[in-house]
């Protein structure tokens, strides 16, 4: 029924009813491992360090790689790159041959 205005009045309208979704649907969680326990020393310790790949993130590990070589002799420093940053999914047994590499890991991010 229209009003005064020539509108229609609220009561006069039909309610209309929105379901609200999350468009990142319905994903468990990943199951929590915990910290692994502290290394009480790097001597004769493999650390890997992981590149992966986004712009900034070899500068970084290239410091780091520095200091480490530096305060630890004893240790051996070894870069490895991740074939690219956005292959994170698509690589699934890239983590497990990068797991064999080394005793210790710094995974450097970019960006």
């Amino acid at each position: 029924m229209a009003d005064a205005t020539g509108g229609f009045s609220s009561a006069d309208k039909p309610m209309t009813q929105l379901e609200v979704m999350n468009p990142r649907g319905e994903i468990p969680p990943p199951p929590t491992r915990g910290i692994n326990p502290r290394v009480v020393s790097l001597d004769g310790k493999k650390i890997v360090l992981v590149d992966n790949g986004k712009f900034g993130a070899n500068n970084f590990l290239d410091a780091l790689a520095d200091i480490l070589k530096e305060k630890c002799p004893k240790a051996t420093v070894v870069m490895y790159p991740k074939p690219a940053a956005q292959t994170i999914t698509n690589v699934p047994k890239w983590y497990p041959t990068v797991k064999q590499q080394g005793d210790l890991f710094v995974f450097g991010v970019g960006d």
